[in-house]
C-alpha cells in the first residue's frame, strides 16, 4: 500500500510493502530522498528512509549471544546482518489522516528470535515532520531503534553537521571494536562541512542535538533527545545517509564484552523502547520553494 500525507510542498509517501519506509520526502517542493537504489547499492537498503529495529547497523557474522541464547540472524550485509528486521517487512496501517500515519509490524521470528511488535508514527506539517518509533516486547529481548535516510546530493553540494567529538573505531568491514577515538580531519563534522570529495562511513557517538543537513536551497534540522545519541554518516557519489539511532551497531556483542556506553536496552515482557526525532526545514534566503512535485524520472 502507498500512503501519502502532507502536500506537494511538504509531504511524504510511505510504502508499507517496502518496510514502511518513506519512499519519498518532499521538502520545499523538491524530492530530497533517493527514490530508488543508486548504482552499487543493495536494492532493499540503499534508498528512501527506513526504520531500523530491533537492532541497528551491523551485527558481526549475524551472531546474537544474549541471556543464554545463541542464534544466527540472516546474513543480508555480506558476512554480517545489517539494519534490523523490519526494513523489508510488510507493515499495517493502524490509522491515518491527511497529515499523519501510524503503522505497525510484528517482529518476524525468521529475522529476529524474540517476539514483539514495532510501531511507527509519521506526522507532517508545513516545514516540519515528527518521526516516532516504539518496540513493545512480548518476551525479554535486547532492543535498539534508528532511522536510515538516504538524502539526495545533486552536484555534491550537501553539508552535514554532527555535534560529536568521537567516532567508533571500525574494522575494515565496518564492525565496531568498542573503542572510541577522537574525530580527525576526515571525520570531524562539528562545523557542518561540505562533503564534496569526502569519504565517510562512520559511527558518531555521544551526539548532541541537533544534526543539520544543508542543501543549496534549504537547511534541515533533525532534533532529538535521549535515548537517541548515535549518528551514522555514509557518503556516496549520488547521496549521503545521515542516520540517527539509540545504540551502537553490534551493541549486543559489545555490551556483553563490557562496553557500557553502547545504548543497548534490555526489555522485559510488556516493556517498550521509544524514540523520536523532530525534523524542521527552512528555505534559505533568496530561494523560493518549488510549487510542484519534482520529476522522479
Amino acid at each position: 500500500m502507498i500512503v501519502k500525507i502532507g502536500d506537494e510542498i511538504d509531504g511524504v509517501t510511505i510504502d508499507t510493502s517496502a518496510g514502511g519506509r518513506l519512499a519519498s520526502w518532499v521538502m520545499a517542493g523538491r524530492e530530497r530522498l533517493l527514490v530508488e537504489p543508486a548504482e552499487g547499492m543493495e536494492p532493499s537498503l540503499g534508498w528512501g528512509c527506513y526504520l531500523m529495529a530491533p537492532f541497528v547497523g551491523r551485527v558481526r557474522r549475524g551472531w546474537v549471544d544474549w541471556a543464554g541464547r545463541k542464534v544466527r540472524l540472516r546474513l543480508n550485509g555480506g558476512r554480517h546482518s545489517i539494519q534490523g528486521a523490519v526494513f523489508d517487512s510488510e507493515w499495517t496501517v493502524v490509522s491515518r489522516t491527511a497529515a499523519s500515519a501510524t503503522l505497525s509490524c510484528p517482529l518476524d521470528t525468521n529475522k529476529w528470535p524474540f517476539r514483539g511488535t514495532v510501531t511507527q508514527r509519521i506526522a507532517i506539517a508545513r516545514g516540519m515532520m515528527r518521526l516516532e518509533a516504539e518496540i513493545v516486547a512480548d518476551e525479554p529481548m535486547p532492543a535498539a531503534l534508528g532511522w536510515h535516510p538516504w538524502f539526495r546530493n545533486p552536484g555534491g553540494h550537501l553539508c552535514v553537521g554532527v555535534r560529536s567529538d568521537t567516532v567508533l573505531a571500525l574494522t575494515p568491514d565496518l564492525i565496531p571494536t568498542g573503542e572510541l577515538v577522537p574525530v580527525n580531519r576526515r571525520t570531524d563534522l562539528r562545523a557542518g562541512p561540505n562533503l564534496a570529495g569526502h569519504h565517510i562511513d562512520d559511527v558518531y557517538a555521544g551526539v548532541r542535538s541537533p544534526v543539520v543537513v544543508t542543501w543549496p536551497d534549504i537547511v534541515l534540522t533533525m532534533s532529538f533527545a535521549r535515548p537517541v545519541g548515535v549518528a551514522v554518516v555514509r557518503t556516496h557519489p549520488q547521496a549521503v545517509s545521515v542516520g540517527l539511532a539509540t545504540a551502537w551497531p553490534d551493541s549486543i556483542r559489545l555490551a556483553a564484552a563490557g562496553h557500557d556506553r553502547t545504548g543497548l536496552v534490555t526489555l522485559q515482557a510488556g516493556e517498550k523502547l521509544t524514540a523520536a526525532a523532530s525534523c524542521s526545514w527552512a528555505v534559505l534566503p533568496s530561494v523560493q520553494p518549488v510549487r510542484r512535485f519534482e520529476s522522479r524520472s
